[in-house]
């Protein structure tokens, strides 16, 4: 049976939140979370007072869609996905209509859907990011999200395969783009090639200066090169 690779998957973004606030000296994990429901306190002042203007003018129609936007990129932030989505909806009813938001939909609706196994949420995960694709072309962000997504959650690799190539063949400095292409190879048994794409990744990753998250980079890449060669010995006494 194969062991499971340290698998750096940004379909979680609260997981770069966490990291964020773990190697960036963004203070630690409680106090952002306290920062977090600050925030959200004030937010959720902040659109009551917005809501309660009889008229509505462009103006106020566009802080009230902005405010409920950075609402629910809080609430992703903390894991809570019913009420990023609410909050998104909003958004999308005063008004907002960007790539960002899209994307960001994509996340909370992947998310959940993931944690309830729900086909009706990725779906609409899926449709989300190809809307933000369509309106920002080569979103690496939405790109890579929506490759995950394809390979694991709906089974069209040959989909998910061909955008994280696209992503990868624009910019090589996409490292997480790169973990995605490596981790793919090694689902779909090519572990040679799998190898390959991960030591490229470290020796470009040993070349930045040092840093939390990067740090965090080349020990998942070292351990999985190490897990991958390990597969690759059994394989060939295997066949000896």
């Amino acid at each position: 049976m194969k062991k499971v690779l340290s698998f750096i998957v940004f379909f979680l973004v609260a997981a770069a939140v966490v990291a964020a606030v773990r190697y960036f000296g963004c203070g630690a994990l409680d106090r952002y979370e306290v920062t977090a429901d600050k925030r959200i306190d004030d937010l959720k002042d902040k659109i009551a007072d917005l809501e309660k203007e009889k008229i509505k003018d462009t103006r106020i129609m566009n802080s009230l869609a902005n405010n409920y936007a950075r609402l629910g990129t809080i609430y992703i932030e903390r894991r809570l996905w019913d009420p990023a989505i609410d909050s998104y909806l909003k958004g999308m009813r005063y008004g907002k209509d960007t790539a960002g938001l899209y994307y960001s939909m994509g996340l909370a609706y992947g998310n959940r859907g993931t944690e309830r196994d729900s086909r009706e949420d990725i779906d609409k995960a899926e449709h989300y990011y190809r809307k933000a694709i369509a309106m920002q072309e080569n979103y690496a962000d939405a790109q890579n999200a929506l490759a995950i997504l394809l390979f694991f959650q709906k089974n069209e690799k040959n989909e998910a395969l061909s955008l994280i190539e696209g992503v990868v063949g624009r910019n090589r400095k996409n490292y997480m783009a790169r973990f995605t292409q490596a981790r793919f190879y090694y689902e779909m048994d090519q572990l040679p090639r799998a190898l390959s794409i991960y030591e490229d990744l470290n020796a470009d990753l040993e070349k930045l200066p040092p840093s939390g998250i990067i740090d965090e980079y080349k020990k998942n890449c070292r351990e999985n090169i190490q897990r991958i060669m390990m597969e690759v010995n059994r394989t060939r006494k295997k066949g000896d």
